[in-house]
């Protein structure tokens, strides 16, 4: 699968990054969340998914991928990953 949409400022995308995942989890459709599911596995998504948060979800899209794509069941501080949340949260 090309993920080279969601990586413009390289010409190869590298799935060993935690922006690159996290674009695809945020503007990807479906098939492209489990077409990388399928390339790097749930475990490693769900990795990045914790202890890389990035600032790049709407609300509606975060919710969707925590609840359903990595199916986390623990407190989650939304703001480190909600895009329109203050940068400065400590």
């Amino acid at each position: 699968m090309n993920h080279q949409k969601y990586t413009w400022y390289n010409k190869k995308s590298d799935l060993d990054n935690p922006e690159t995942i996290h674009q695809i989890m945020s503007l990807g459709e479906i098939d492209e969340i489990m077409a990388l599911e399928q390339e790097i596995g749930l475990k490693k998504i769900t990795q990045v998914y914790l202890e890389y948060p990035k600032k790049v979800y709407s609300r509606p899209v975060f919710l969707f991928i925590n609840k359903y794509i990595v199916k986390n069941e623990e407190a989650i501080d939304e703001r480190k990953y909600l895009k329109n949340t203050s940068r400065n949260i400590g």
